[in-house]
């Protein structure tokens, strides 16, 4: 016989493994980078971060416009980059991306990277963002 003080602890549990199960997962970015080269560049107490990335759409519908974003520095800080054209969905892309950043305060040169999609926008006028 169970005893009677378990029945409300499998109770919750069973609650809870629904909960999990019922939970949808946030949609996955549409766009899938497969190399993130790069880092922080200082030149005369200026940092520039430089990044070759390579990525491809998912989508059915060509995107024309991205963001990027490479993390850098402490504290969280991201290098953000917008990309703008027409990328083809399943057409692999490769973009030399540049730009100043401030307080990195250091140089660093790495072939992984966490280069991440944060935005992405649509010929056809939709949009995807990154959930917070």
């Amino acid at each position: 016989m169970q005893s009677p003080n378990l029945r409300p602890v499998a109770a919750i549990a069973v609650l809870i493994a629904a909960t999990a199960l019922a939970t949808p997962l946030p949609p996955a970015a549409p766009i899938v980078v497969s190399d993130c080269r790069g880092g922080i560049e200082s030149v005369e107490l200026v940092e520039i971060a430089a990044y070759d990335v390579t990525f491809h759409s998912t989508a059915s519908v060509t995107a024309d416009e991205i963001r990027l974003s490479v993390p850098y520095g402490r504290h969280g800080k991201r290098a953000d980059f917008d990309l703008h054209g027409s990328f083809a969905p399943q057409v692999e892309v490769t973009r030399a991306l540049r730009r100043t950043v401030r307080g990195g305060l250091f140089a660093y040169m790495s072939a992984h990277n966490d280069c991440r999609v944060d935005y992405v926008h649509f010929a056809d006028g939709s949009a995807w963002t990154r959930p917070a």
